[in-house]
């Protein structure tokens, strides 16, 4: 028996107007985020590596009335990263929302994982994609204090 999709308990337009960028975005849960940001109203960026996979998420978006694109990119480049930021701004005009769902996979339990894996799979595409994030919203000014409380170095 097929149960029904559960109402969303937030307001169908909470998210109006808003731009959403979401590494990962093509596949999985960064897919999903990305559809609920949609169906909430946000206009929504994909970052991903795949080409065909930011297509056909793209095309599912569109499908269902969300306005969407899809960056390709890898968020362990900077330049990529940077340049997704900067053509996510250029479409929409701004970012509000940045989700990290891109991920590196180290087959081992995440109790085992090494502080350098930690750093490698999570922290550095988080500090890259951030710093950007930060520097556009607030201004150079304010950007070595939030990164400052991140690094470990």
């Amino acid at each position: 028996m097929e149960s029904a999709t559960p109402p969303s308990p937030f307001k169908a337009d909470i998210l109006k107007g808003k731009v959403a960028l979401v590494t990962g975005g093509g596949s999985g849960i960064g897919f999903e985020l990305v559809t609920e940001f949609g169906k909430h109203g946000a206009f929504v960026a994909i970052m991903g590596r795949r080409k065909p996979v930011l297509d056909a998420a793209v095309s599912s978006l569109r499908s269902q009335g969300i306005q969407a694109i899809g960056l390709e990119g890898d968020v362990r480049k900077r330049d990529d990263a940077i340049r997704v930021l900067e053509s996510t701004v250029k479409q929409f005009g701004r970012l509000d929302i940045l989700v990290n769902a891109a991920a590196g996979n180290f087959l081992v339990p995440a109790e085992d994982l090494s502080p350098n894996g930690f750093k490698t799979g999570v922290m550095f595409r988080m500090k890259i994609i951030l710093s950007n994030f930060i520097t556009s919203a607030l201004g150079s000014a304010t950007l070595k204090c939030p990164l400052k409380l991140m690094e470990d170095d």
